[in-house]
């Protein structure tokens, strides 16, 4: 439990019994799952926020038809989910979230949230800070996903992401492999797969299996300036 509250951002600048103090403080309790069983449902009261302790979880929606329909795939101890439904005063969670193998997680209630104790602990207030900017940095990923979207053709939003992950010496960290890549940019993975090789072939990336380089940063910075040069 200690490493997934060392790396839940929702305990930055805690150490483990601060975290620990917190959270008997909220009523956070600790629940296991079984594989192919349910966190929580779509239908359910949003009561509480999770964090991942060990094991692998997914966030899936229902169609009409009955379709289970994957949104994500969460398998690092001390990720989130769950924490945005908890605030959007709704009356249920609009989606479930599902056990893929032996499951733990940390359960807690989302009215902790509202207002620090009586006691006045500096970790308590902490936490919510730490939770404002959980969400500030979504609201920041998502403004920059929505611009990224709308920049024009296929060659354009990939030279505008890839420029988000570089490093000074051009390597990238980003952290999602092709299938990852092709579903953020909202593709298809061979129309992502030729525009890569398409890229590689021109000189503008170097492919060496699941790593990419960029050897020339200015001429993305063009195609994302001046498209239609390119």
């Amino acid at each position: 439990m200690d490493q997934a509250l060392r790396t839940c951002p929702l305990f930055h600048g805690m150490t483990p019994e601060e975290a620990r103090r917190c959270l008997a403080c909220s009523g956070a309790a600790v629940s296991s799952h079984a594989k192919g069983s349910l966190i929580f449902a779509e239908t359910d009261p949003p009561a509480r926020l999770y964090v991942l302790l060990d094991g692998a979880v997914s966030v899936c929606r229902e169609s009409a038809q009955g379709r289970r329909a994957v949104m994500a795939h969460i398998d690092q101890p001390g990720d989130l989910f769950g924490e945005v439904y908890v605030f959007l005063d709704q009356a249920a969670y609009g989606c479930s979230v599902l056990a893929e193998s032996q499951t733990r997680v940390l359960g807690i209630p989302g009215r902790f949230f509202y207002a620090t104790c009586e006691k006045g602990c500096t970790v308590h207030a902490r936490m919510i800070r730490n939770m404002l900017g959980i969400f500030a940095h979504k609201a920041l990923f998502l403004t920059r996903r929505v611009a990224l979207l709308s920049s024009g053709s296929l060659r354009r939003k990939l030279a505008g992401l890839l420029l988000e992950h570089l490093h000074p010496d051009g390597s990238l960290a980003l952290g999602m492999n092709r299938e990852q890549m092709a579903d953020f940019l909202g593709v298809t993975r061979p129309s992502l797969s030729r525009e890569l090789a398409a890229m590689r072939d021109e000189g503008l990336l170097d492919l060496h299996g699941r790593r990419v380089r960029v050897p020339d940063t200015a001429a993305l910075r063009r195609i994302c300036e001046y498209p239609n040069e390119m």
